[in-house]
């Protein structure tokens, strides 16, 4: 059997991806009323709306970095620490960022879409079928490149488009090599570090010790989500720091840099319009540029086929259970139904990158926050301007993030709903996760910069202030999504399968949040704790009508 059989079974079975992914049966979900045949293409659907979605972001990222390359004339007039960098220099480390971030975001969609592809149980199920061996391997290493087609189409199209535009058609062309570097290495690496993540954590058992484990490898794969925040706080760093290495001629330092990918490729680019001198380059600096290129090259080919023979492998192999399986009895303590929901909750997200991302990224984001300004300093307004930066952060991230912890139920539906658990007992634990996610990012960049900005005051009343907009947003967007799910009569696990209902339900909880912000901004010329003082009653407001649409759900839910 050759292609095109494996791609006509891989059609058949990546249907069946979407269907798992979606309404998860295998794990437990109810069948639909409805039949197969139209869950079917409504889970395809919904699986291209989410391509979509991570298309478009690598779209705009794209864009945004040729609008960055247009105006690199300006830019470059100005100092980075201390150092002016060259128009060439300048182009060189934006197209280091675009494609470091092109193999940023795209490893991480893969961190997200593979336990969900293993879940599916496809390759398992095609494992029997009288297929050879080779075509077995093409069909599993289709589906899994399935899972990336349009993002990566974007990414391959786009970013060579965009830098043509503006830096000519030869620029564009010597582009692609490096776009093609970057999007492989991102779905090797996804592979990589996705099987390392569901033999031996997403299966493993509870403690302490090993939950500690399990965060800590969750952090590890959130930075790369983290890139784009990272990566404009340390832009002004980097650009001074590829000036000064590169104005310093041949150096240990230039030949490293030349050799590291993706400043290998990024660097063509320039030196396509500018020549050699554009990057005061020597002959021995061009060798080392383009042995490196042919040498990520040959390294992307192989990646390629080692993807294709592996995905397989990787579908079938068990997880690793502990050596030790001690027996341990424990008394068990029961707990309120919010709590109860709350604790389930974190879970499953510390065994599950896609939820975990929801929990960490505000919480890192707050890091980011507190460290960078523990480094550089307050700047001119203090610690007024650092709270707002950080507390509007913490709101509209845990807000926006926080229908998706609904979708959670789509693990736990299979124990849930035989429990007598009221639907408001739900979005209580939802809630209280949403706050905590919240109250911890803002009060870690409290704890960071108190050293160095301290004015505690400050910082507890914005907390205090925006915490009932946050919760009331978390209420309003729970509560439409269970009413939702009430009118439509379907179970809670099909409900969040919806990309774009996902955003519609998320855009009037970050209303909610953002009043009280713009209500102090406009309030600016009173007094700084007046002004608080009517943005907490605001929020409070928020509170007040919110609330009773969710405590109004009703008291025990159907299976």
């Amino acid at each position: 059997m050759g292609w095109r059989e494996a791609r006509r079974i891989s059609d058949v079975a990546f249907t069946e991806v979407c269907l798992q992914a979606i309404y998860a049966f295998r794990q437990g979900a109810a069948p639909l009323s409805g039949g197969l045949t139209g869950a079917a293409r409504s889970a395809r659907r919904r699986v291209v709306q989410s391509k979509i979605l991570v298309a478009v972001v690598l779209g705009l990222v794209a864009a945004g970095g040729a609008g960055i390359l247009a105006d690199a004339p300006h830019i470059a007039q100005r100092a980075f620490f201390g150092v002016l960098v060259t128009v060439p220099v300048l182009q060189a480390g934006v197209l280091t960022g675009l494609l470091s971030l092109d193999v940023a975001f795209l490893w991480w969609t893969g961190l997200q879409v593979l336990p969900t592809f293993l879940a599916s149980g496809v390759l398992a199920t095609i494992e029997p079928l009288p297929i050879d061996d080779r075509t077995l391997g093409r069909v599993a290493g289709l589906l899994y490149l399935r899972l990336f087609d349009l993002p990566a189409i974007v990414v391959l199209v786009a970013t060579p488009l965009f830098v043509g535009l503006v830096l000519g058609p030869t620029a564009g062309i010597v582009t692609i090599p490096g776009v093609v570097c970057a999007v492989v290495f991102a779905l090797a690496l996804a592979l990589v570090t996705g099987r390392a993540f569901v033999r031996r954590v997403q299966g493993s058992r509870g403690g302490g010790g090993r939950t500690v484990v399990r965060w800590t490898y969750l952090v590890l794969w959130v930075l790369p989500a983290f890139a784009m925040f990272g990566f404009s706080v340390a832009a002004p760093g980097f650009l001074a720091l590829l000036g000064r290495t590169l104005a310093a001629g041949p150096s240990v330092g230039r030949d490293v840099l030349l050799a590291v990918f993706p400043f290998t490729f990024a660097a063509l680019a320039p030196l396509s319009t500018g020549g050699t001198a554009s990057l005061t380059l020597d002959a021995s600096g061009v060798a080392i540029l383009f042995v490196a290129a042919a040498a990520y090259l040959l390294v992307a080919e192989w990646s390629v086929a080692w993807l294709m023979r592996s995905v397989r492998r990787v579908g079938l192999a068990p997880p690793v259970a502990p050596r030790e399986m001690e027996v341990s009895v424990r008394d068990v303590v029961p707990h309120g139904p919010a709590r109860a929901v709350l604790t389930k909750d974190l879970r499953i997200a510390s065994r599950t990158p896609g939820y975990a991302f929801l929990v960490l990224f505000p919480v890192l984001d707050a890091l980011a926050i507190g460290l960078f300004t523990f480094v550089t300093g307050p700047g001119s307004n203090g610690a007024l301007a650092l709270a707002l930066a950080a507390v509007t952060t913490a709101a509209l991230l845990a807000t926006f993030f926080g229908p998706a912890f609904f979708a959670i139920e789509v693990n736990a539906y299979a124990y849930g709903r035989t429990l007598p658990l009221a639907d408001r007992s739900l979005v209580l634990g939802k809630v209280a996760l949403v706050a905590a996610v919240y109250g911890v990012a803002a009060g870690l960049v409290l704890g960071i910069t108190v050293l160095r900005v301290f004015q505690p005051a400050v910082f507890l009343a914005f907390i205090a202030a925006e915490f009932p907009a946050v919760v009331a947003a978390s209420l309003l967007e729970l509560a439409l999504l269970f009413r939702r799910a009430r009118k439509k009569g379907t179970p809670l696990v099909s409900l969040y399968a919806g990309a774009w209902y996902a955003i519609a339900v998320a855009i009037p909880g970050l209303i909610l949040a953002g009043i009280p912000l713009i209500a102090f901004h406009l309030l600016a010329a009173t007094p700084v704790f007046s002004a608080l003082l009517i943005m907490g009653l605001i929020a409070l407001g928020e509170l007040a009508l919110a609330a009773p649409l969710a405590l109004g759900l009703p008291g025990r839910r159907s299976a």
